[in-house]
């Protein structure tokens, strides 16, 4: 079934007006638009109307906003609006301009001093996130933005569950999307975006927890300070095979220099069987606060200092070179190919 004609710019969505379009993937469109009431730039994620006929699009479209809605903390996107015009459903939300984490991960992985500044932040929104009973469920580097202030923002909770309401029809959606995402990947010959950042049991399709989230977040750390990911596959079935089966290498054979407390914590955070992860996102905070303040200055900070902030776009489709980072990212299937 064909997309309908994008927004141009220069039309009008209800009271938005359209300045160009950023990029698309299963779950929406996503502009730039001015919001003329505040007199400010938002993004704008349109839900194309042949999604609509999919069964459960409008359902996901409504558990993003839900979700996204229920959170307020600094280091969450924030978003603004749901709105209907002319039959059109959309979302506004903030417009995130900045670096993703994946643009700030050095080779070899970044100095201590900055992960900490990263990732104790990032586990707070995390925390908070979890607190409202709610499971992001797509945490991976794309979807992490530093903004031109200093500012770590996670973004896309197009994936989000909400606690407690994961059902067996869930869990069929889900297993389709992997079996999809699995089949789109192989033919692409390449693994990228989500699925190196999934738990076991979100591969397998199992009803997920908050847990799940640190195992993402375990990923995320590995790649932070060694500059490689945990698990490795050279084709989609590797890859997930690693993931179910192999055990991580030990964070300190990848980096000698890493305080062995930390490797623990990122190691246990990416325990296959989940009960042997942290109870929580506080614990896993609680843990690098304590982890940092008694370790010592990162010697490689100097030498690995990022380069000066530049705009990048975080989309999880193509961009067509567009340097505006939006706080959208696809919902359905779309940002499994970053």
């Amino acid at each position: 079934m064909n997309r309908p004609s994008r927004l141009a710019p220069g039309s009008s969505l209800g009271d938005y007006e359209i300045l160009e379009f950023l990029g698309a993937g299963g779950m929406g469109e996503v502009y730039r638009a001015r919001d003329p009431r505040l007199d400010r730039d938002i993004a704008l994620k349109v839900l194309p109307t042949e999604v609509t006929e999919v069964s459960g699009a409008l359902e996901r479209f409504e558990r993003e906003a839900k979700a996204l809605g229920a959170l307020n903390h600094p280091n969450i996107v924030t978003i603004h609006s749901v709105e209907e015009s002319d039959g059109i459903r959309f979302l506004t939300m903030e417009l995130v301009q900045g670096e993703s984490l994946a643009e700030l991960i050095a080779e070899r992985g970044m100095a201590l001093d900055q992960f900490f500044d990263l990732a104790i932040p990032l586990t707070e929104a995390l925390a908070s996130a979890h607190s409202r009973g709610v499971i992001h469920r797509d945490l991976k580097p794309a979807n992490i933005m530093l903004s031109e202030e200093g500012r770590l923002k996670v973004l896309d909770f197009g994936l989000a569950k909400l606690s407690g309401q994961v059902e067996l029809a869930d869990s069929e959606e889900h297993s389709a999307l992997a079996t999809a995402t699995l089949q789109e990947l192989t033919q692409q010959g390449q693994i990228v975006g989500t699925v190196p950042y999934m738990s076991p049991e979100q591969i397998r399709a199992d009803v997920l927890d908050e847990r799940s989230d640190l195992f993402s977040l375990g990923v995320i750390f590995f790649e932070m300070v060694c500059g490689s990911r945990p698990f490795q596959g050279t084709k989609p079935v590797d890859l997930i095979s690693s993931i179910l089966k192999e055990e991580p290498p030990d964070p300190c054979r990848v980096r000698s220099e890493l305080p062995e407390p930390l490797a623990r914590v990122i190691s246990r955070c990416l325990a296959k069987d989940r009960q042997a992860r942290m109870v929580s996102a506080i614990e896993l905070r609680d843990h690098l606060l304590k982890i940092r303040d008694e370790s010592p200055r990162d010697s490689r900070a100097e030498e690995q200092a990022s380069p000066a902030p530049r705009t990048v776009a975080v989309l999880p489709f193509e961009t067509l070179g567009r340097k505006e980072a939006t706080a959208f990212t696809d919902g359905v299937h779309g940002d499994i190919l970053t």
